[in-house]
């Protein structure tokens, strides 16, 4: 436990300032939804082309995601963090002067490359800080503050959009990156905060084989993928333009609705993380949340003719679901040992974004391929059974998950299998 109030004080401030970095690279993650239309027309690209740009992101952050968690292993947090940032902001600026679509994706690469060590970057933090019976709880916090950039990334930048562009929009992301680089070098510190030394140190081969060798952490790392694939494909690229032409509703009324799947997140993650201590189960949670995503995608994406309000209702409760992925984590963090854990929650991670990287350009390309062939100002026109087609992978990645929750994920009892 911290044993000053100014220990204690130093987590505190650290924890924040790492979770203003998560917020941030979620506003980067979810950018491109508001601006579909935009870069279709200045990059010449269809929906399946865009769905490889904006999937860019993805693939370096999914890649990155094992050695970012063997580096947080080995390495200090500040330096680790603050590189981080300066790779995302580099990214930014490649994405707002791209000229063609292969600017755009480099652009998107190197933000992903960045955005790696975000989310691992405040669970360490979390763990360095801070009483293991508080990690659930910490987890769901930064999802909150992860929500919170998202929605940063969605309806306030889509007002900016109409102000001064995409490109002026996303180069004022890449100039708050260095702000935030700065500001994470001042006040991370460079050293754990707790004073408990490390022990039995484990080599980076030794640290794959016990990770990969567990067959809960695949099954976990299969849950969390089909859990949080629904957010990437739908409320961070898909969901906008979708709703746009299901209620003929313009681009920030669009991404206000999504904004819904958000706010549900972001309440829900770390009342999940605190009822799940409290309950001392895991597995029931994960298998209610999973149903509740399966109910509500379904009838966001085939009842057609819903009242708006009843909608943000079910993306409300699509946003719930979500935050089951959390849990994962907490499960991950029971499950290894102490020395592991950045790595193994790296793997799991690595499982959560890789929804990103396949069903975003999937998506897309079952968009394109049943389109008729209709362009208005240049730019192709989708109808809603498009749409519906393409986000079908929704609902079938909620039942995944609640097979697998309800049937191969061993409940841990929120205990640590390990205690060194």
């Amino acid at each position: 436990m911290l044993k000053t109030d100014k220990m204690q004080l130093r987590a505190y401030f650290a924890y924040g300032i790492a979770a203003i970095f998560l917020c941030y690279e979620m506003a980067l993650q979810t950018s491109p939804s508001i601006m579909i239309d935009y870069l279709m027309r200045d990059l010449n690209i269809n929906a399946a082309q865009l769905g490889l740009m904006a999937g860019c992101y993805f693939y370096s952050y999914t890649l990155m995601q094992i050695p970012a968690g063997l580096l947080f292993d080995r390495f200090n947090a500040r330096t680790l963090i603050a590189i981080a940032i300066l790779i995302c902001v580099s990214g930014a600026f490649f994405f707002g002067w791209s000229e063609n679509v292969w600017m755009a994706a480099l652009g998107r690469f190197l933000m992903g490359i960045g955005s790696a060590f975000a989310f691992i970057g405040v669970l360490v933090v979390a763990t360095q800080g801070f009483p293991l019976r508080y990690f659930a709880f910490l987890v769901g916090i930064a999802q909150l503050l992860a929500a919170l950039g998202a929605l940063g990334g969605e309806a306030p930048l889509a007002a900016l959009l109409h102000h001064f562009g995409w490109r002026e929009t996303i180069n004022h992301l890449a100039i708050s990156g260095i702000i935030i680089a700065v500001l994470v070098y001042c006040i991370i510190p460079a050293q754990p905060i707790s004073s408990v030394p490390r022990k039995n140190e484990i080599n980076v081969w030794q640290s794959l084989k016990y990770i990969f060798k567990s067959t809960q952490t695949w099954w976990v790392g299969l849950h969390a993928f089909c859990t949080w694939a629904p957010v990437t494909v739908f409320a961070a690229l898909w969901g906008v333009p979708f709703f746009m032409k299901l209620y003929n509703i313009n681009n920030t009324a669009a991404a206000t609705a999504i904004a819904m799947i958000w706010i549900g997140l972001g309440i829900a993650s770390p009342l999940l993380g605190w009822f799940s201590d409290k309950l001392g189960r895991r597995r029931i949670l994960l298998s209610s949340c999973s149903l509740l995503g399966l109910f509500s995608s379904a009838l966001i994406i085939y009842w057609h003719h819903l009242p708006l309000s009843l909608t943000y209702f079910l993306l409300f409760c699509f946003g719930i679901a979500t935050a089951g992925q959390i849990l994962s984590f907490a499960v991950v963090r029971d499950n290894n040992r102490p020395q592991l854990v950045a790595t193994a929650i790296g793997f799991n991670n690595m499982a959560v974004v890789a929804g990103g990287a396949v069903f975003q350009p999937l998506a897309g390309y079952i968009l394109q391929s049943h389109w008729d062939g209709l362009v208005a100002n240049g730019i192709p026109v989708y109808s809603v059974g498009d749409y519906t087609a393409a986000l079908s992978l929704v609902p079938l990645s909620f039942l995944v998950a609640l097979i697998v929750s309800r049937f191969f994920i061993r409940e841990t009892y929120c205990k640590p299998k390990y205690l060194i």
